[in-house]
């Protein structure tokens, strides 16, 4: 009681001593990245009651607002197209003057989930990031700044809470320390696009999704204890609980204007699979209204094989793939083929980011060219005893890519699965499909690809782009 006590007078304490002079959160700083044409909030705190000016450099970007009795101040600004022209901002308020330089105007894009996504360039004892030299050699990007958040719990949101994190240039330097994945999406964004990305990271490694929603929203879902007591709070495992991410990570980032999200989670619910992918849904459709945008595109990356203990990923990963196909303004960078039996960290984290960024290539940045959704199962008809089946989003056919096609199963009435040969055969049905069979089932009635925890996945379209695992039955 006397800790917690002692954590309410600081946290008081912070407040009033923020209150007596202007400042901003990290978030607006010099060097930082602005979402472009639209009505970015900015925020900060000044003395209660104190009226607050802010100019930029471009025309017609002067607000005005007054801090509430807490010193707390919000306003609006309109913002230009994109572009590299370093821009300034002036914050003004009762004498005092802050000035941002080198402001970039582009798009922002968000970078959260566990551990897979907070993984840098460092990685992990025995756990390494494939090409992690490569990348940094090429990582002097002047069009891409970077933000990242610390880690961290509160057992609250609060308006006075201040977040850990800095802008910082793409360098080798700051680049080291970011996510891989999220880089370089924005490296590829940055390529193609060629307009300023801002980054901001904020995940934590082994967290659920439920510790990335605030309260109201996770009564409405149900199912969770949101009853915590400070001291019960396992310093290891925090991350699994409810709400705590949020209230640290999140709401002081809020209401961020942003391009979209990239996603990578699901790990830490591996267990409940399909408690998961309604959650999931959830939480897709929470941080849209967290950012204001009720169709901010959400890109996320369906969990790698991996020999789990207790539970079958596969189901995790189906759940994945309905999400997918049903919230709109989705896709799924499927990880099939990049999986390690007994990594939970596998080192292919630089083909993951690539094909995050063919979503947003393709679907919010007029580049169809770039293919982004792998094969996914469609129909089913048993023709001689063999399995043909049909696939959707393979619009030049199929592919192993000289792999052996490994992973497929087939089972009869009896429901018992046995391991199956598969072929792709040239239109049939007037299309291309694939062939599925077993001498040991004469009277098929379904298949299984992929539908174990671990698996090299093989079977692709011809843009290499993977499909997920799958099955035809509802066993």
């Amino acid at each position: 009681m006397k800790r917690l006590i002692l954590i309410v007078l600081f946290g008081c304490c912070a407040c009033l001593v923020r209150a007596q002079h202007l400042e901003l959160p990290p978030l607006f700083a010099s060097g930082m990245v602005l979402q472009q044409q639209t009505d970015v909030e900015l925020w900060g705190w000044a003395r209660p009651g104190a009226k607050v000016r802010v100019r930029a450099s471009w025309p017609g970007a002067r607000a005005e607002a007054v801090s509430d009795d807490r010193g707390r101040w919000s306003l609006t600004l309109p913002t230009p197209e994109a572009g590299y022209e370093p821009r300034t901002l002036t914050v003004e308020s009762a004498g005092e003057r802050i000035e941002l330089e080198d402001v970039l105007i582009g798009d922002v894009w968000f970078v959260g989930g566990q551990s897979n996504m907070q993984m840098n360039f460092h990685g992990n004892p025995d756990q390494p990031v494939e090409h992690a030299q490569e990348i940094l050699l090429r990582s002097r990007r002047p069009g891409v700044r970077l933000f990242r958040v610390e880690n961290g719990y509160a057992l609250a949101p609060s308006d006075t809470l201040r977040i850990d994190g800095a802008w910082g240039p793409a360098d080798p330097e700051h680049v080291r320390e970011f996510s891989v994945v999220g880089y370089v999406f924005g490296e590829t964004l940055n390529e193609v696009v060629d307009i300023p990305i801002g980054l901001v990271q904020s995940a934590h490694g082994g967290s659920t999704a439920e510790a990335w929603l605030d309260r109201a929203t996770l009564e409405r879902f149900g199912g969770f204890d949101l009853d915590l007591v400070p001291e019960k709070i396992d310093p290891v495992w925090y991350a699994t609980q409810p709400m705590v991410l949020y209230n640290r990570m999140l709401a002081p980032l809020l209401p961020l204007r942003v391009k979209g999200v990239i996603w990578y989670q699901g790990e830490a619910n591996v267990q409940h699979p399909q408690q998961c992918g309604d959650l999931f849904t959830c939480l897709i459709e929470t941080w849209r209204r967290y950012f204001r945008n009720p169709d901010m595109p959400f890109y996320f990356v369906q969990i790698a094989p991996y020999e789990y203990e207790g539970a079958n990923s596969a189901e995790l990963r189906e759940a994945q793939l309905r999400v997918m196909q049903r919230v709109p303004n989705t896709g799924m960078a499927v990880t099939l083929d990049v999986g390690e039996p007994h990594v939970i960290h596998p080192a292919r984290k630089e083909v993951v980011g690539q094909r995050l960024a063919y979503w947003a290539l393709n679907r919010d940045y007029g580049h169809p060219a770039f293919g982004c959704r792998g094969p996914e199962f469609r129909s089913m008809e048993v023709v001689e005893g063999r399995a043909r089946l049909k696939f959707d989003y393979a619009p030049n056919g199929l592919s192993f890519f000289g792999k052996e096609p490994t992973g497929f199963e087939i089972a009869g009435e009896d429901r018992v699965f046995h391991p199956a040969q598969a072929r792709i055969v040239p239109a049939f049905w007037g299309n291309e499909g694939l062939e599925v069979w077993s001498d040991e089932v004469p009277e098929p009635v379904a298949v299984r690809y992929g539908y174990t925890n671990y698996v090299d996945g093989s079977l692709y379209n011809t843009e290499r782009l993977p499909a997920s695992s799958f099955r035809t039955d509802n066993w």
